[in-house]
């Protein structure tokens, strides 16, 4: 019997190609619907060269996340790991010889086919058992490579949508997110009628982890925060949720500051088993006594001007987190009206320009010995301003914190 494929007849060549254009045509009408999964192209796929070209022997693989996955396979043996690596290091349309691919071969594999996108492949097919001569072969590998390709951008399509409502969700998240975030840090510094207090932060990617807190307890007795929790993104912005809660719990039960240092140590531990540590620094202000009584776990220095001095306030312990057990140096000071403490995190000094040259403790201590300390607001937000200004269009590299303190 004659094979349709050897007539040069042209009005009969023209309609096997009208019927194969139109079989193509209504693949990619059918593929268009974004509910179709993977699994349901590729079986379309098998059904379209089942029926029109009559292949009894197919399979299709596709990558997805760097891995390669099978997209149907149809009266195939299983692929063994050598026929896998054997077909995946086909580069252009291949006969399938047993001297040249002696396991892909001993699976009757006749043409392994891959699909090029951006000179790698992104999809094989492989088929036997298709065609009745050369010519028709020729013709028929031309349609499967057709109908590969437009399978793959298919998959691709569906991935990169996936993708995107995945970034849209996740975006969603991290905007309640950040705004739970933002709740939680205060806001409101006007109920502080005994000191001018004013805090100010940035995140780095929307949510952080660092934090900082002011509270009364009873008359004449206020506690500052600042604390800068390792680490980035969600599971420190959820740590430091923790902290401040903490924080503000203890507060209420605890009178001395190294108390509730060291339950936050413990709490700390007890939440990351080592895994996380936690800079900070907490100082009680007693207003009725003009005395501030401070710790500092690990946390960069705050600034403390008194009487035209600027001093470190370095005394205290190991960043939490690391030891269960801390041994702790509190120290006290004296202060008056007119006094200053400045408080910051590390985002601050660690900010670079475009030269990749960081703003530096050595700025933030010029900026505050050589501006007038009017109040707590103006200080946080002038020294802001320059910070940005130095840093033009780079992009912060961690959270930037700011707690300021003014003594009246």
């Amino acid at each position: 019997m004659k094979n349709v494929y050897d007539t040069t007849d042209a009005k009969t060549l023209l309609q096997l190609k009208r019927l194969e254009a139109d079989a193509l045509l209504d693949v990619l009408r059918t593929i268009n619907h974004s509910e179709l999964k993977i699994s349901q192209l590729c079986t379309i796929a098998r059904n379209v060269l089942h029926s029109q070209l009559g292949v009894k022997k197919m399979a299709f693989y596709y990558r997805f996340e760097d891995e390669w996955v099978e997209g149907l396979r149809m009266n195939f043996d299983e692929v063994s790991p050598d026929a896998r690596a054997e077909l995946f290091s086909i580069r252009r349309l291949t006969e399938i010889r047993a001297e040249d691919f002696p396991a892909l071969a001993a699976l009757g594999v006749e043409y392994a086919l891959p699909i090029i996108n951006q000179n790698q492949p992104s999809a094989f097919f492989v088929i036997a058992d298709f065609a009745d001569s050369e010519v028709e072969a020729q013709n028929d590998l031309i349609f499967v490579e057709t109908l590969g390709n437009i399978l793959s951008v298919a998959i691709r399509n569906k991935q990169l949508f996936k993708e995107k409502m995945n970034r849209e969700l996740l975006l969603r998240e991290l905007e309640v997110a950040e705004a739970i975030q933002r709740q939680l840090l205060i806001s409101d510094f006007s109920r502080f009628r005994e000191l001018d207090v004013h805090g100010f932060n940035v995140a780095h990617h929307r949510i952080g982890g660092d934090f900082f807190d002011v509270i009364k307890q009873g008359k004449g007795t206020t506690f500052v925060c600042i604390a800068d929790v390792s680490g980035k993104g969600i599971g420190a912005a959820l740590l430091m949720s923790n902290l401040l809660a903490n924080f503000r719990a203890l507060c209420a039960q605890y009178s001395e500051v190294a108390d509730i240092v060291r339950e936050l140590n413990r709490i700390l531990m007890n939440i990351t088993v080592g895994e996380k540590f936690v800079t900070l620094f907490i100082a009680k202000i007693d207003t009725q006594q003009n005395k501030l009584t401070y710790i500092n776990a690990g946390h960069n220095y705050p600034l403390f001007f008194h009487g035209g001095q600027m001093r470190y306030l370095d005394k205290g312990c190991l960043l939490l987190g690391i030891m269960p057990q801390l041994d702790i140096e509190q120290e006290s000071l004296d202060f008056e009206a007119g006094d200053f403490l400045f408080m910051y995190t590390d985002g601050l000094a660690e900010q670079v320009d475009e030269y990749d040259e960081m703003f530096g403790t050595e700025r933030i201590e010029n900026f505050l010995t050589s501006n007038p300390l009017t109040s707590a607001r103006e200080v946080n937000e002038q020294l802001y301003r320059e910070l940005k200004a130095h840093g033009g269009q780079s992009e912060a590299v961690d959270d930037i914190t700011m707690l300021s303190v003014k003594f009246l």
